[in-house]
């Protein structure tokens, strides 16, 4: 058994690109934050370009695999995914208003189950409060959401990629410095 231990200069050059891109992340998601609205556009036609593209490429696939079976079957999917993406694309307002719901109920789900499961499945022993406030949190979230629909629909999309975007690169950078840190001891 061999083991691949690599260099500090290795290490050192991965984390430099680690903090690059984890601070290119912080930025983002202070920019989705401060600007929700944009990054709702945003994000909702980088989601209509990839069902584009998806469905072009299950079209392609559909043909380039015609004697294998599911022929029509890929072919059907790829143009639904086709019209799909085009749609989001050409109305992009009422793409976000639908992602907007889809977040909405889906938090709600989310939240009552996660209060189920904090209550039927004790695994933390004195750690399941957590995961009922969890639960808790999320359906607020999810009436929130709802309650306020499809007024939400400005907001919430790019809020919620903003925090994430945010949360990611904070985390990334956290974890990039350790690793300086380590290789430094």
């Amino acid at each position: 058994m061999t083991v691949n231990v690599q260099s500090g200069v290795e290490i050192r050059k991965a984390t430099g690109w680690l903090i690059f891109l984890s601070i290119a992340l912080i930025i983002l998601g202070i920019l989705a934050i401060v600007s929700p609205g944009i990054a709702s556009a945003f994000f909702t036609i980088l989601i209509g370009w990839i069902t584009l593209i998806s469905g072009v490429v299950m079209m392609v696939e559909a043909f380039q695999s015609r004697p294998v079976r599911g022929f029509w079957l890929n072919l059907i999917v790829g143009i639904l995914y086709v019209i799909a993406g085009l749609y989001i694309l050409f109305n992009v307002g009422a793409a976000i208003v639908a992602l907007t719901f889809a977040f909405g109920v889906l938090f709600l789900v989310e939240g009552i189950y996660t209060i189920i499961m904090a209550f039927t499945n004790r695994t933390g022993n004195g750690m399941s409060w957590l995961v009922a406030l969890n639960g808790i949190v999320t359906l607020i979230l999810g009436i929130l959401v709802l309650n306020q629909w499809p007024f939400s629909a400005i907001w919430l999309i790019g809020l919620y990629v903003g925090i994430s975007l945010l949360m990611s690169g904070i985390s990334l950078l956290s974890a990039a410095l350790v690793a300086r840190r380590t290789i430094a001891a």
